[in-house]
């Protein structure tokens, strides 16, 4: 056990006189550490950034009057709520064409689409003469691989705030 004592303060005393080996040596220890450290941190907790993902929302509903609820504008109420909300990058375009092309083109990484009959449909479902309301849901799923999940949350809260 003494030999191999002696041998490794030999090979220290040797890496000390040279700076180069100094250097190379702190280098190559060093460089693992930093990287895993990095890695860790940048995986540490995705979903609590989700500000920073742009989702389009669109919304072409155009309200409707009936007698059991007066005139209501479901989506202008759902824009209003998803103002208010800062769970996700909400982007509010002005048509179905600018949201699905914000999609395909990497500027946002998903769009919701609120359709022209969704209060129609929303107080057809209350009144059983009809399904429920359908949302229409685009996600760009090559942009990155961990945005698919947070816009399906995002598409999820939308669904609750229709809900409700």
């Amino acid at each position: 056990m003494r030999t191999v004592w002696q041998v490794f303060l030999r090979d220290c005393r040797r890496i000390l006189r040279n700076p180069v080996a100094v250097v190379v040596t702190l280098g190559v220890a060093m460089l693992p550490s930093l990287y895993a450290w990095f890695n860790i941190l940048a995986n540490w907790d995705p979903y609590s950034a989700t500000g920073n993902l742009q989702v389009a929302v669109a919304n072409e509903d155009q309200g409707t009057t009936n007698d059991l609820v007066g005139h209501l504008d479901a989506g202008r109420q759902v824009v209003k709520k998803l103002k208010q909300n800062d769970e996700l990058g909400w982007r509010f375009v002005d048509n179905e064409e600018q949201a699905v092309h914000g999609v395909e083109t990497g500027g946002y990484y998903a769009a919701i689409v609120l359709p022209k009959d969704f209060s129609t449909s929303l107080v057809e479902s209350v009144t059983g003469t009809s399904k429920q309301p359908k949302i229409k849901y685009y996600v760009n799923e090559k942009k990155n691989a961990i945005a698919p999940k947070i816009t399906d949350t995002g598409a999820t809260t939308l669904d609750e705030e229709k809900r409700s």
